[in-house]
């Protein structure tokens, strides 16, 4: 039975876990606090142990192996488990049966740092992406064994820009947006016709993804390296506007006790 359109615009529950050691979990704190129209965490702090070692090439953990390490979504819609250990292929996030990912900070911790972006950013770019995938796929998040066509190879800044180079990752982690053809492909999603995205619901996505930036300084020391000769006249600008403001000031409380 196709959903209706308020089935579509309930908030999806989310847990997210964590397996084997994890050094960054300060992360949680924005995570928790997170405000979203679309999802919800519903729970964030289990962490679970890694049994067994590698058995890929690389020293990667297969998807196989994986699959067994993965706990139970129970009564959540999505389970997101976080790692560090290197995945199959060595992608930064694989997906697995009953509307399970996995998403490794393996590698991924030095390019965010390398770009001042806080390592929040990966989980909700990961976050929104998996919603619109289970969303467009019937409420159901296909896994990498299953074939699909909802990237490009291109980079674009969007959520479904594939990162083949996963430094390009960097680029839709600060501020980043649906691209229109993947706007286009959601709301038409040829593949299910009953699953089509609304256009309520992308604009509501388009609109909560750009809470998804940088810290204020690193996006001033960006403009700075950017446009280094306009921040130098907007320096000398602010400056001398500074500085005349301060003698009339002065000024003004000089004649004022004066007076008095």
């Amino acid at each position: 039975m196709p959903n209706t359109k308020t089935d579509k615009m309930n908030r999806v529950r989310i847990k997210i876990v964590f397996l084997g050691t994890f050094p960054y979990l300060k992360v949680l704190d924005n995570i928790k606090s997170w405000k979203s129209d679309l999802f919800e965490i519903v729970d964030v702090n289990s962490t679970f142990n890694i049994v067994g070692n590698s058995d890929g090439p690389n020293w990667y953990y297969s998807d196989v192996n994986m699959e067994r390490q993965i706990p139970s979504r129970s009564d959540s819609d999505i389970l997101l488990a976080i790692t560090n250990v290197r995945l199959q292929e060595n992608f930064y996030m694989r997906r697995y049966n009953d509307n399970r990912i996995c998403l490794t900070y393996h590698q991924m911790t030095n390019i965010l740092k390398s770009e001042n972006i806080p390592m929040e950013n990966l989980i909700l770019r990961v976050l929104y992406s998996v919603l619109l995938l289970y969303k467009r796929y019937g409420n159901r998040v296909p896994p990498s064994s299953e074939y699909t066509n909802y990237t490009h190879d291109d980079t674009r800044g969007c959520l479904f820009d594939m990162n083949g180079i996963k430094t390009n990752i960097i680029y839709s982690l600060d501020k980043p947006n649906l691209c229109p053809s993947c706007v286009e492909a959601l709301m038409t999603n040829h593949e299910n016709r009953e699953n089509r995205i609304e256009k309520e619901l992308i604009e509501k996505v388009q609109k909560e993804l750009q809470k998804i930036r940088k810290k204020s300084y690193y996006r001033i020391a960006d403009f700075i390296k950017k446009y280094p000769v306009l921040s130098i006249a907007i320096s000398a600008i602010s400056a001398l506007v500074i500085g005349i403001l301060g003698s009339m000031i002065s000024n003004f409380l000089w004649n004022l006790f004066n007076l008095s």
